[in-house]
């Protein structure tokens, strides 16, 4: 497998994932509509976690399916070019992308899930359980969606160092 074949699978990865966030987030608008107009308490305390995935998987998700094709195109292009220096900088890319992604998938992540876990047991109020529960979804979800993307990162460093 050569240089662009490794982008272009990157690519298809980075884009199936942008659709299915894109999906999900028509599925939780769905949901979101539904929970706003029903009188429970519990299910309103969620809405504003459920607005930020929201925002989260329909805007991540189609900066993803736009932003990408972009830069394999510019990636070949650089690399018909002078493929060292092409190399170069999808290996910076992706490590610089690596750094944040992990440090959140390591760290940030789960401390948000237990202190939202926490908030859960210790408070009595209905609207602010119907928070701590969407909060928990939300970093859940981020979770997932980071760890999709650094997982392929790191897939994709692995081959160019090789």
């Amino acid at each position: 497998m050569d240089f662009i074949q490794q982008l272009q699978l990157w690519e298809k990865g980075e884009l199936l994932q942008g659709k299915i966030m894109i999906d999900l987030g028509i599925l939780f608008l769905i949901g979101f509509i539904a929970i706003f107009r029903s009188q429970n308490e519990l299910l309103r305390g969620s809405l504003i976690p459920l607005a930020l995935l929201l925002l989260i998987l329909i805007g991540y998700g189609g900066y993803i399916l736009y932003s990408r094709p972009a830069h394999i195109k510019q990636s070949i292009v650089l690399y018909e070019q002078s493929e060292e220096e092409a190399i170069k900088k999808e290996i910076e890319k992706h490590t610089n992308d690596n750094k944040a992604g992990k440090t959140l998938i390591k760290y940030v992540y789960p401390i948000l899930i237990i202190l939202s876990a926490l908030t859960l047991l210790f408070i009595s109020n209905t609207y602010y359980k119907g928070m701590a529960i969407g909060f928990i979804l939300l970093f859940s979800a981020t979770y997932i969606i980071d760890n999709g993307f650094v997982s392929r990162s790191e897939t994709v460093i692995e081959f160019l160092r090789s």
